[in-house]
Formats: structure tokens, sequence, C-alpha cells
């Protein structure tokens, strides 16, 4: 399970800080794009795979959603 957390708006993955923009792939899946001053790259998360902000997301609608709200 891949754990993300957002906070002032700033996502952090895997222990750095980063800027995103996202979208949708499938019913399951967003994709994100990560980046900062040394990196830019994109991750894809898959629903019931990953939790944000200690929640598991259980669509690429409330990933969707959540990542929009952070």
């Amino acid at each position: 399970m891949e754990e993300i957390t957002i906070i002032n708006g700033l996502l952090n993955y895997r222990g750095q800080e980063y800027n995103y923009s996202y979208s949708m792939q499938m019913d399951t899946a967003v994709f994100i794009r990560l980046y900062n001053n040394n990196d830019d790259f994109m991750v894809t998360v898959v629903a019931n795979e990953v939790s944000i902000n200690g929640i598991v997301q259980t669509s690429a609608q409330m990933i969707i959603d959540t990542l929009s709200n952070g």
C-alpha cells in the first residue's frame, strides 16, 4: 500500500515534498505528476492500493476528489 500525505498543498511521497498535478486514467487509476526543484516524474496510483492522509482511496474519483481538496 502506497502512503501519501498532502499538507498545505504539497504532496509528500516517499519522504519528499512535491507540487503535483493529476489526471484520471481509468475507473481505478490516476496519474500524478510530481515535481519540485530537483525532480519531475509521473506515478500511477490505483484504488484500494493507496492511502492519502490516512484514508484508503477506493476509486479513481475518490483519489481525484482528495487530491483536488489537498
